[in-house]
């Protein structure tokens, strides 16, 4: 069975680095002050109810963010919710109401339309990838280009939209590119094939780690070429990741990575896009990475109405 990297779920880390994003979206917008637009004309006294509605179709995501706002904030609000997260949402759903102070509502509108509009905007547009490869054997992964301190988050949106989460960080997994093979020919003058970085790494992972541990640590290695495929696939590396290759290419790699380790997954990435992926998907590959799903993704549009 194939080894897979962690799946972003609301968990402990998730909900640590949203309290530490709520902090920061409060001070941007109050500073060390307050909001002086509904203090100047709302009492403290008044309640209100209002419904966060969707302006387009998508796919729902973040609605844990609601509660634990209100926790972390103090406010004096009850969330009611309409859908769950990973639900498709049309224009015009009612999503989640909200019920209590004024001024709470009032102060902390921006801040929950921007996180629900970001994480609805990344489920969305992963949503529409995952389709395009329905049929094929092919997942697809998101990458860690990922809005700084927004990691967790967005990739537990991929995960909502149908996409499957690539390693979290550094930490998490070993991956061999094109610029660690540079620096370690240039700095210590040797030659060495693909394939035998692929064991030295296997063995520092066990000697710092023990050998159950070690080779639990998914191992991927980046080729651009088909030479370099035939170069590491003896090797056993976990994942080979074919970069920028095309259609015909990654054909020909699918067909050679069955004959000599057909254990072995294969990643395509590089460029991928809405009109390149399903071709991508049909050769046979894997797993496609795509960047886009997190540093390209738009908010989707949510309304806040009062009830």
């Amino acid at each position: 069975m194939a080894k897979e990297f962690h799946q972003v779920a609301w968990d402990d880390l998730i909900q640590d680095d949203c309290r530490q994003l709520l902090a920061l979206a409060v001070r941007e917008d109050l500073g060390r002050e307050h909001d002086w637009s509904t203090l100047s004309l709302i009492p403290e006294s008044a309640t209100g109810e209002v419904h966060i509605v969707a302006r387009q179709e998508g796919v729902l995501a973040g609605c844990p963010i609601v509660p634990l706002m209100i926790e972390e904030l103090e406010l004096e609000i009850e969330a009611t919710f309409h859908r769950e997260d990973r639900a498709a949402i049309e224009p015009g759903d009612r999503l989640i109401t909200l019920k209590g102070c004024v001024r709470d509502l009032l102060t902390t509108e921006r801040v929950v339309l921007n996180f629900l509009g970001r994480m609805v905007g990344v489920a969305t547009l992963t949503r529409t990838y995952a389709r395009q490869v329905e049929g094929t054997k092919a997942k697809v992964y998101d990458t860690r280009k990922t809005t700084p301190g927004w990691r967790r988050l967005e990739k537990y949106a991929v995960n909502c939209g149908g996409g499957t989460n690539h390693r979290n960080g550094l930490y998490e997994a070993v991956m061999l590119k094109d610029n660690h093979l540079a620096w370690y020919t240039e700095s210590t003058g040797k030659s060495a094939q693909l394939g035998d970085l692929v064991g030295i790494v296997r063995q520092f992972l066990i000697d710092q780690l023990g050998e159950a541990e070690g080779n639990r640590r998914i191992i991927e290695i980046e080729v651009d070429r088909l030479e370099q495929l035939q170069q590491v696939l003896p090797s056993q590396p976990d994942i080979v990741l074919l970069d920028n290759m095309d259609c015909e290419t990654l054909t020909a790699a699918v067909q050679l990575r069955d004959q000599v380790a057909p254990e072995v997954q294969l990643e395509a990435s590089g460029g991928i896009n809405l009109k390149t992926i399903r071709g991508i998907a049909e050769t046979g590959v894997d797993r496609i990475s795509v960047g886009a799903l997190t540093h390209s993704a738009v908010n989707v549009d949510l309304g806040y109405d009062w009830a």
